[in-house]
């Protein structure tokens, strides 16, 4: 989205700060009710296209305020443009209209108005549902993460706060549910429209109109300095030092001298290696990954993808580590085409390398987001440990947001633990971008990741640094952070990035 105008605007008692043509942080006093009300255009990879704003304008008094825009996508091959409007009102109550038409034909997984809800004051609470055919549900947002929405077909919803908040939103234009965005590390509640069961992606006709209304009322305020309860303190608090590994540079190319010296001056636990024994190169890669780690004196943290002939690739892996003795801290094993764990390949592959490596710890999960980890669920007790990957950007990209973001990181980590009755938490890997994309089955050649130009900024130090803490406090065991140098990494060459100094 183009850079736009940021102010601070009132609806009466409540704030809101509109910024790049959406509403954030709808608050009052120092508690935030809503987090987000705004609208994406996602094509059938799942990837959120570019907005252009153009004619905004912003009129306001001291309660109340009015917002319109133009906008216009041209981006994923989505072309559409429309108006949004925006009203706040002196009592509290604020309306967006979304309306767009379709330029051209195109498919999309989604378009239309989206909204967050916070975690704090939210999760734990009740919620009433009305349908669109008049019917009502009760439930709670979810205190673990759900791995399916916890929330269908919406019409309205009204909500209590821990603070004493009562809350309600209406929508218009399409059936909206809500999702547990955890999954994903965001930390909110996603209300959004169209819901899942209608097939993707869907195809937009050229001149195709799309309205949506969302409407947001404080049914009940508390007082402005009301504060939530507080959590009961956990009776078993996790003791656990968090190890911290580098991955392998995602091209394969060995460490420099000047970059081993630098690297040797932190507290390494492993270097992890990505190999994937279908491809033709996989022995070069865990040779260079096998010569990266002697050189950094730690032992190597092996995600292992297997295709359809796991029994053969297992057999070569095998055969590679008596010709090239490699110390193996622990092994993760994985579907090739969706880089998953099952109990197929748990059962085919774990009693061959219990006996072959029986020191080496075995772990799987999943090489995607915990949504993955969620919702493809193996016998635990197969493995020693489990595994997933964290990255901020699976929504949104800009700073605030993933800043937000960290603190979901511990829900993650305590929905494993409960969900494998206490196993080992591993995550890895955690990166600033998407290493892949999941909705995607993996081919031969493998792209390389795409790398965020905050890596090498003081922006990327301070979010690993919020993680590193939320990580070890929610009882994680280790964690592989980035690669260990290049562009996505956290030296080059001579050069330090600022990120080094947050894994001290």
């Amino acid at each position: 989205m183009m850079p736009s105008t940021a102010v601070l605007l009132n609806a009466g008692p409540v704030q809101v700060r509109y910024e790049n043509g959406f509403l954030r942080t709808l608050s009052m006093g120092n508690r935030e009710l809503v987090r987000m009300i705004y609208f994406a255009l996602r094509n059938p990879d799942w990837s959120t296209a570019r907005i252009d704003i153009t004619n905004e304008r912003i009129d306001q008094t001291y309660d109340t305020f009015h917002v319109d825009y133009n906008w216009l996508v041209n981006d994923l091959g989505i072309h559409m443009a429309g108006h949004v409007a925006m009203q706040g009102h002196s009592d509290g109550r604020i309306a967006v209209v979304f309306q767009g038409e379709a330029l051209s034909t195109f498919q999309r997984n989604r378009i239309g108005i989206c909204v967050l809800h916070p975690l704090i004051g939210t999760t734990g609470q009740p919620c009433q549902i009305t349908s669109p055919d008049g019917s009502q549900s009760n439930g709670l947002f979810p205190e673990l993460i759900r791995p399916n929405q916890p929330f269908l077909g919406i019409q309205s919803m009204t909500w209590q706060t821990a603070f004493g908040d009562t809350l309600q939103l209406e929508f218009a234009g399409d059936v909206f549910e809500t999702e547990d965005q955890r999954n994903w590390t965001d930390a909110s509640f996603k209300t959004y429209s169209t819901p899942l069961t209608i097939p993707i992606p869907a195809t937009v006709p050229a001149g195709t109109i799309v309205e949506q209304r969302v409407h947001f009322q404080p049914i009940s305020l508390a007082d402005e300095t009301a504060s939530a309860p507080i959590a009961p303190v956990a009776s078993e608090q996790p003791e656990n030092t968090l190890r911290i590994g580098l991955g392998q540079r995602a091209d394969g190319q060995r460490l420099r001298d000047t970059e081993i010296a630098s690297l040797k001056k932190l507290v390494l636990s492993h270097l992890r290696a990505d190999v994937f024994l279908s491809s033709p190169d996989w022995t070069d890669h865990l040779q260079n990954a096998r010569s990266d780690a002697q050189a950094l004196g730690i032992p190597l943290d092996l995600a292992l993808f297997f295709s359809t002939d796991s029994a053969k690739e297992l057999s070569d892996f095998l055969a590679f580590l008596e010709t090239n003795p490699t110390t193996i801290q622990s092994v993760s094993l994985f579907n090739l085409a969706n880089r998953i764990t099952s109990d197929t390949l748990l059962t085919k592959l774990v009693p061959i390398l219990r006996a072959q490596l029986p020191t080496v710890p075995i772990g799987g999960g999943t090489d995607a987001n915990f949504a993955e980890f969620n919702r493809n669920r193996f016998t635990y007790d197969l493995v020693d440990f489990v595994t997933f990957s964290i990255n901020p950007q699976v929504h949104a990209f800009d700073n605030q947001t993933i800043m937000e973001n960290v603190a979901a990181q511990a829900d993650v980590v305590r929905s494993a633990r409960y969900l494998t009755n206490n196993k080992p938490v591993r995550i890895s890997a955690v990166t600033l971008l998407p290493r892949f994309n999941p909705a995607l089955s993996t081919t031969f050649p493998i792209p390389l990741p795409l790398t965020d130009p905050r890596q090498s900024t003081h922006f990327a130090a301070d979010w690993t640094k919020a993680s590193r803490q939320i990580l070890q406090g929610a009882g994680a065991v280790s964690v592989t952070y980035f690669e260990t140098h290049g562009p996505r990494g956290i030296v080059d060459d001579e050069t330090v990035f600022p990120v080094f100094n947050s894994l001290l």
